[in-house]
């Protein structure tokens, strides 16, 4: 069953036939419907189904990250932020073959934006249960209130501990506390940097600060 809104000339919602009909962004989407396949999937088939897993496993445990960070991807954009990271891991920083299918931590993605990266020279350290990022502090008018974003994936917990707006740019510091029931020795973290600016959804590409092993 479908809705036709405003008219025939409206907006559709639902089904009509094999064809259905969705808002996305602002914007009617027609599609024919699919069909289910008796036949078993192939060997591509698996391997595209895998990793698609495996990446949406991975964003799941930060997700409200990933839809701030790609917010600015996203815009004016048929896709939303979500889509527009999963996209990039499955394009970039998928490694591995079916079905040995993994992420390479050091290629992922979890802001995209236009503000630049050069001379941030940011570097990550741990001390007990605690990440200190460090980075060149800027005091130009135009990025010194930027905020930083952080962001600690733990691939063995499929958990992450991150700040969406931490300290201004000009401070060159901040940290992130790895506080939880599960962080304990030997857990194998994954960090990575941003900066977003103040009250906004323009970003830098994230950049990552390496993988440290807590102790």
């Amino acid at each position: 069953m479908a809705r036709i809104k405003n008219g025939l000339l409206g907006d559709i919602t639902g089904t009509i036939g094999n064809i259905e009909g969705y808002m996305l962004n602002g914007r009617l989407i027609l599609r024919t419907r699919r069909a289910k396949s008796s036949k078993p999937p192939t060997q591509k088939q698996l391997a595209c189904r895998m990793r698609m897993r495996v990446v949406k496993r991975f964003l799941g445990a930060f997700i409200e990250f990933v839809r701030i960070g790609f917010t600015y991807s996203a815009k004016n954009k048929i896709y939303n932020p979500h889509e527009a990271a999963v996209g990039w891991q499955l394009k970039n920083a998928i490694t591995g073959e079916y079905p040995d299918i993994t992420i390479d931590y050091s290629k992922v993605r979890v802001t995209e934006g236009p503000m630049d990266t050069q001379g941030i020279n940011a570097v990550a350290r741990m001390e007990d249960k605690k990440l200190i990022f460090t980075w060149t502090p800027d005091f130009s008018y135009v990025h010194s209130t930027d905020c930083v974003m952080l962001l600690a994936y733990a691939p063995g917990l499929n958990e992450a501990v991150y700040k969406l707006c931490g300290a201004k740019r000009s401070t060159g510091t901040d940290e992130l506390i790895l506080a939880g029931d599960n962080w304990g020795e030997g857990i194998a973290v994954e960090t990575y940097l941003s900066f977003i600016k103040e009250h906004g959804t323009i970003c830098t590409n994230s950049i990552y600060t390496g993988s440290f092993r807590l102790e």
